[in-house]
This record gives C-alpha cells, structure tokens and sequence, in this order.
C-alpha cells in the first residue's frame, strides 16, 4: 500500500518580518554602497543623454505639427525612452543585486550596463512584470499630462500627489502578485514561475505590500521633493537652454536615479523575502555558477 505524503514535505510557511525585511533591504545596500550609487549614476546619465536625443528627434521631425500632436509624441516617446532604459538598467541591477544576496557573489559597476548570456530570460520576467504592475498606473499617469493639449474634456486632471499616489499605491498592492515570480526565473529552474511565486508567498502578500511600502517611504520623500523642484523650474520654458538644462538634464537625471535606486531596495528586499520563503540555497539552481 503506497503512503500518500510527499517523499519531501514542503517546508513551514513562514510569516516576513515586514519590518525587519525592510531594514534588511538598506542593509545589504549599504554592503556595496559605492558600487551601487555607481551604477546608479551611470545609468541615470546614459538615460539623461538617451532622453535629450529622443528630444531633439522628436523637435526635427514634427516641426510644424500642431500643439496636441507635439504633446502627444513628446510625452509617447518619453515613456517608451525611459521605460525601455528602466527594464534594460532595473533588469541589470536587479540580477547583480540578487546574486549579491543570494549567492554571495560581489556586485560591479560594469554588470549594470550589459545583459550577459543566459540573462535574457529575466529580462522577458522583468517585461511581465511590468505589465502587470506598471502600465495601468503610468498610462494614467502620463494621460493626465497630455489631456489639456490633446483637449480631453472627459479625462479628470489629477493633481501631482494624487499622481503620485495613484501610482505607487497600484505598485505596491500589485507587486506583490508578480515580484516573487523574478528570482525564481533567474535561480531556479522551474514551471510556472508566476503560480510558483505566487504559491510561495502565499499568506504573506500583505506583509509584502507593508515591507515595500516602509521601503519606499525614504525614496518617495525624495522623488516627491524631486517633483517640487520640477514643477516650481517651469517657468523656464520660455528660455530653451535652461529648460534643456534643468529640465532634460539635470531632473530627468534625478528622477531616473530615483527610480533606479528604487529598483536596487525593492531588489535587495525581493531577495530577503526569498531567502526567507524558498528552499535552502543547496538545492536551488546556481544558473550563473
């Protein structure tokens, strides 16, 4: 007669710290500071440069476009410029992070600016996820900018706090859904990886939502800041040099670092609730070893 348990029984559900995992998330920041806000600024620079350029594209090739279409283009390939350098940048970072934690392997500057063989996978779990959680609340977001050029009566003009915390607030409700999902592609080799995170975060998601939350606070009073200065610079429109300057340059590049630096803590509290919520780091696929 054949017993009906597993030959390995899964492990206890553990309970996240939320707190804790949070602090955790600073922490191991903190072990590789310098190599980090390196990679922060680099790629917060490459994406100011990739910003200005796609400006000037834009400016040569609807030069007599009316006011509702320069905005429209303008804003579209604003996003798409920095969303497409977030996912290439957050992806290198989140990997280097990762196996920082996990894997104890010792992070470099040079590992934010390429994807190595094998790391396009994580790449395609990376674009998952930020359908999921990331393209309802930027649509809105970016709709709310071009709603009075385009004349969209319909659309309700939302303040930027009420932006700001629209947006994060389906970030951080959602992530927890899909964020367990991206170490598992990148260590193990296994199914299903969204149903698998999923499963393995199982009672803890609310837990999850708390730790990002308490992980994002010091960054979103920065980005917020950030916004402040943004908005209170607009009156420099009317001289094109300080706009590109300020504008283009110098706030784009800080809120691309903003961004960055956020994607760097989120990681690194990913990998502590992995650590926490997976099987020991024996028996888990050392994919880049």
């Amino acid at each position: 007669m054949r017993g009906s348990l597993p030959e390995t029984p899964p492990p206890p559900r553990a309970a996240l710290p939320a707190a804790q995992i949070a602090l955790e998330a600073y922490w191991h920041v903190g072990r590789h500071f310098r190599v980090y806000a390196a990679q922060i600024v680099v790629l917060s620079a490459v994406s100011a440069v990739v910003l200005l350029v796609a400006y000037f594209l834009v400016a040569a090739l609807m030069p007599v476009a009316g006011v509702g279409a320069q905005a429209a283009v303008q804003q579209s390939v604003f996003v798409v410029t920095i969303v497409t350098v977030l996912l290439l940048g957050g992806t290198a970072i989140f990997i280097d992070c990762q196996r920082a934690i996990v894997l104890g392997l010792p992070p470099a500057i040079g590992h934010a600016l390429k994807l190595r063989p094998g790391e396009t996978r994580v790449l395609r779990a990376v674009c998952v996820y930020w359908l999921i959680v990331h393209l309802v609340p930027t649509f809105v977001v970016q709709l709310n900018y071009v709603a009075d050029p385009l004349q969209l009566d319909w659309f309700p003009r939302l303040p930027m706090p009420v932006n700001f915390g629209f947006y994060w607030s389906w970030v951080l409700a959602t992530a927890p859904l899909v964020v367990m999902s991206l170490p598992i592609v990148l260590f193990e080799n296994a199914p299903e990886p969204l149903a698998q995170g999923r499963s393995r975060l199982e009672g803890n998601a609310g837990r999850m939502f708390v730790a990002g939350a308490l992980a994002f606070a010091p960054l979103a009073a920065i980005e917020i800041a950030i916004y402040l200065v943004r908005d209170a610079a607009g009156s420099l429109d009317s001289n094109p040099g300080l706009f590109l300057l300020v504008d283009l340059l110098l706030m784009s590049f800080l809120q691309n670092a903003t961004s960055f630096a956020a994607i760097l803590v989120m990681s690194a509290l990913v990998a502590a609730a992995y650590l926490r919520l997976s099987p020991r780091i024996d028996s888990v696929y050392r994919v880049f070893d």
